[in-house]
């Protein structure tokens, strides 16, 4: 059940990402823009943020679950912690811009609030996974690297409820508020799950190994 999840995970994000890299072809979603004012479409500023946004969130989101491989981290530690720091770079560059385009969001300040502090959040526990490996807590290094990606992937899942939306004839605007908040909201609560279910399992090997030394 676990693999299955994963690979649907994986999916997801390569499709995604795939998506995000067609834009710098496409250009962006006519019906994305069709609700911006005329003086934010004419903002070279927010164009800049935009697309920062979409290709380094893209990369992130492609080699962010490559990272979270028992093997990747074990037997090519190298390539691990090159790919690591490519990241981290991406993942606060997505953060950064993503806070800059929070403000535009469409629908006013209910879904700019959600998608500012979405950001906030993946620039803090992004840095400070980098920032806990570099102090050799590999533990908490994991939990804030778990977070991170789970904040990474509320392009997946919002990608997910807006169609829903449609499904349902929610109203855009009612739909996109809330989508706002629940496209990372659940992604955390997901993390701090599998974070205690690590940091189970870390004391359970502990006060075993203590058996077996002290026995």
């Amino acid at each position: 059940m676990r693999k299955v999840v994963w690979i649907i995970i994986i999916l997801l994000a390569l499709l995604v990402s795939v998506m995000s890299f067609m834009y710098l072809f496409d250009g962006v979603n006519e019906g994305y823009l069709e609700l911006k004012s005329k003086e934010v479409l004419k903002s070279r500023l927010w164009w800049s943020f935009l697309y920062t946004h979409i290709v380094t969130g893209g990369i992130a989101i492609v080699i962010g679950w490559i990272q979270f491989s028992k093997r990747m981290q074990t037997t090519y530690v190298k390539w691990h912690r090159t790919l690591g720091k490519i990241y981290v770079v991406m993942a606060l560059l997505c953060a950064i811009s993503g806070f800059y385009i929070g403000f535009f969001a469409t629908g006013g300040w209910i879904p700019a609030t959600g998608f500012i502090a979405m950001a906030l959040i993946y620039f803090y526990t992004t840095l400070q996974g980098f920032l806990a490996i570099k102090n050799k807590q590999i533990t908490a290094h994991q939990n804030y690297m778990t977070y991170s990606y789970a904040a990474c992937l509320a392009a997946v899942t919002l990608r997910i409820y807006i169609p829903l939306s449609f499904v349902l004839e929610i109203d855009y605007i009612l739909a996109y508020s809330i989508i706002a908040w629940v496209s990372w909201i659940p992604n955390l609560a997901i993390a701090w799950w599998v974070n205690k279910r690590r940091e189970k399992t870390n004391i359970s090997f502990l006060h075993l190994i203590n058996v077996i030394l002290y026995r």
